[in-house]
């Protein structure tokens, strides 16, 4: 199940569009954050996926390690999906980026170096440069972006920051906000975001406190709509959430 086109495919409809909102520090995640989610065709079980973060030295730079990983699918439909990202920690900025989809004997593998100061990003084995938005963010680092980022119910935002341009302007309406029960039965008060590109919708619950959890992430695919339910967070004792380097 590519569990991970649900950031490719992220934005949303503006209205009362304001500029994109200008992330915060400390972050609202720490390295050694590991997030779980069962996957759910409806109320049918179709698959796990799991996010976490690390660091690592990145074109000289101090940086995250978004990592995604999910699999499953429908019956007749089993596929894998993996996604890292390399994000610049002080100027949240992709660095580089990997994706990779397992369908049967099928492996798609797509790997890009991205220079924020240049503008510019190349799939490797390519003979090409091409533009990109000054601060680019790939797919993965979008959605810890969001997470970074203040936000207001009932405001809409227009982010043209994604690495591929023709994806942009990503359209983020922050809907409104709304209680969530979670996995150990706390309820926790959300903002439900819609996130829409090139007509393609995907909504998001983020907890409205200092973890900016998301908690569900519903993504329509070919064969239906998706939903990303949180089952478990777990943190590396005496991890720092704020930015080095």
């Amino acid at each position: 199940m590519p569990v991970s086109v649900l950031i490719v495919r992220a934005a949303l409809l503006a209205r009362l569009a304001g500029p994109a909102p200008t992330p915060v520090a400390p972050y609202p995640f720490a390295v050694g954050e590991t997030l779980s989610y069962d996957a759910k065709l409806g109320y049918f079980p179709i698959g796990s996926a799991t996010a976490s973060v690390g660091r690592a030295r990145e074109q000289g730079a101090d940086a995250f390690v978004f990592a995604f990983a999910g699999a499953g699918g429908p019956p007749g439909v089993r596929v894998q999906y993996e996604l890292t990202s390399w994000t610049r920690s002080t100027r949240f900025a992709s660095l580089r980026f990997h994706r990779k989809m397992v369908q049967g004997n099928s492996v798609e593998e797509q790997r890009y170096q991205i220079v924020p100061d240049s503008s510019r990003y190349r799939l490797e084995g390519g003979g090409q440069d091409w533009m990109a938005p000054r601060d680019a963010l790939d797919e993965l680092a979008f959605m810890y972006y969001l997470r970074t980022a203040p936000l207001e119910s009932g405001r809409s935002y227009t982010i043209s920051r994604y690495f591929r341009s023709g994806y942009n302007p990503i359209q983020v309406r922050v809907v409104g906000r709304e209680s969530v029960t979670l996995y150990d039965n706390s309820s926790v008060p959300c903002f439900v975001l819609e996130v829409t590109t090139r007509g393609t919708t995907m909504r998001v619950r983020l907890t409205d406190d200092a973890r900016r959890l998301p908690v569900q992430v519903e993504v329509p695919m070919t064969f239906g709509t998706v939903s990303l339910d949180l089952i478990g967070v777990s943190t590396a004792p005496g991890s720092s959430r704020s930015p080095t380097g």
